[in-house]
């Protein structure tokens, strides 16, 4: 029952919005555009009694005048008219909703009670929230939220799912993955969790096909057994989840619990249970998405051995200091290997053998670049290549970007770029062409750390 509520959920047939408003402008106004400006192809059922139609769709007075159960409801109203609409829901047969409000057991007792007179409505229909800002199915192109973050456009489809227990963290990796070009697959706001909460949603992504790679903002776990069982499934399903759970703090875990309502518990515990169940914490929040999106490619290696192509020596040592410093080493090139660099680099200043492996300026022509990155990726003594972009890329992303991602297709080693200058473009790029680009050299070093442990 439950995974067939929220498969209707995430890929739903009708959507009724209750509570939509003429204005897009207003956060009751989002979904219905959204769900217009990204393509949804299913029907659209908004309710408000004060209109006729919105943009050409036929508006419903009331819920009872809708006709048939909604797969799935998005709710914008206040508390008292929530609980109103979620029993008249339930009652029509739907099967799932979305109560986007807040007011609940995130402000106090009494809204605790206004949470419990909630769930009661609801009876045995399933119900995400309240107090979340939605859920996304980026390879449908269904979006079910009023986040503001969908205003960025440019959303890659991807293989990264994500969850959260808050909505504007959501919508914050939500904005962070589209400004990078990372792609994402479903994403999810489980809010309060009043039914529905982290590990349902959980269990559903890792039965998804097309989600290889699942990362969770967690506030706190209301089932540890449960969580250990189903990260257990997901490594036997062969996906990796990536944490990042807040409350290493006193002052985060009592932010955390007077956010959600969610008890944290003792930091500790979590570091046990994650390490128990084969689950990957990262500190920096960045690295819930930078590190997956190389998790994401499925490209593994065993062995540490690193060739670095630069055409700037500072950004190279820079890249190999890093390195170095997680257990990875930087072998000079073979005799074979540093031959055909030599071949393609005939200018006056190219050493091939040394790693760090230095273009310099001259070397900057995309046929070169190709065949070098090609070079190490087909050498036998390294396992893992990084590319660095330089400043001069910056004008001229073809010297390099193109060159790459040309390269990589065909290659099943582990291949990560390190884009040194400021040039969102090229991260873009090369993200969305699935070839995982960071801006900061620990970020390369952590993530070929972690494709080597993994």
């Amino acid at each position: 029952m439950s995974i067939s509520a929220i498969e209707r959920l995430f890929r739903p047939k009708s959507v009724a919005i209750i509570g939509a408003s003429t204005n897009p402008a207003k956060t009751s106004g989002r979904p219905l555009k959204f769900l217009r400006e990204y393509g949804f192809s299913g029907k659209i059922w908004p309710v408000n009694p004060q209109s006729s139609e919105i943009e050409g769709i036929r508006c419903y007075a009331s819920i009872d005048d809708l006709p048939a159960a909604p797969d799935a409801s998005i709710i914008l109203l206040g508390p008292a008219g929530t609980e109103d609409a979620i029993r008249k829901l339930s009652t029509l047969g739907a099967s799932a909703s979305i109560v986007l409000g807040g007011g609940y057991s995130e402000t106090g007792p009494a809204g605790i009670k206004r949470q419990v007179a909630l769930s009661e409505a609801a009876k045995s229909m399933r119900v995400l929230g309240p107090n979340t800002i939605g859920l996304l199915n980026l390879q449908d192109r269904v979006i079910l939220s009023a986040s503001g973050a969908l205003d960025a456009g440019q959303l890659t489809a991807g293989k990264i799912g994500v969850i959260s227990q808050s909505g504007g963290i959501l919508g914050s990796l939500l904005s962070r993955a589209a400004a990078k070009g990372i792609g994402l697959s479903y994403l999810a706001a489980t809010g309060n969790e009043a039914d529905l909460e982290t590990c349902d949603i959980l269990e559903w992504m890792i039965n998804e096909t097309k989600t290889s790679v699942i990362t969770l903002y967690l506030e706190g776990l209301r089932n540890t057994k449960r969580f250990n069982f189903l990260a257990k499934a997901a490594s036997r399903a062969g996906k990796y989840l990536v944490v990042y759970k807040v409350g290493k703090s006193d002052a985060g875990a009592l932010a955390s619990a007077s956010h959600t309502g969610a008890m944290a518990g003792d930091d500790r515990l979590y570091d046990a249970l994650f390490a128990q169940c084969g689950v990957l914490r990262v500190d920096r929040f960045d690295d819930l998405l930078d590190i997956a999106m190389a998790l994401s490619t499925g490209k593994k290696t065993r062995g540490g051995r690193v060739g670095i192509l630069t055409s700037t020596g500072g950004a190279g040592g820079l890249v190999a200091d890093r390195c170095g410093l997680v257990g990875l080493t930087t072998p000079v090139p073979s005799r074979k290997t540093a031959a055909r660099l030599s071949s393609l680099l005939r200018h006056v200043g190219f050493n091939a053998n040394r790693n760090p492996i230095d273009l310099t300026l001259a070397g900057l022509t995309p046929e070169i670049v190709r065949g070098s990155i090609t070079a190490l990726l087909e050498a036998k003594e390294y396992d893992i290549v990084i590319p660095i972009i330089g400043s001069s890329a910056v004008g001229r992303p073809e010297l390099i970007a193109e060159p790459l991602i040309q390269a990589a297709n065909d290659i099943s080693k582990p291949l990560i770029v390190y884009c040194s200058p400021d040039a969102p473009d090229i991260l873009y790029r090369l993200n969305s062409a699935g070839i995982p680009t960071y801006a900061a050299p620990e970020t390369c070093a952590e993530a070929l750390r972690i494709l080597r442990k993994g």
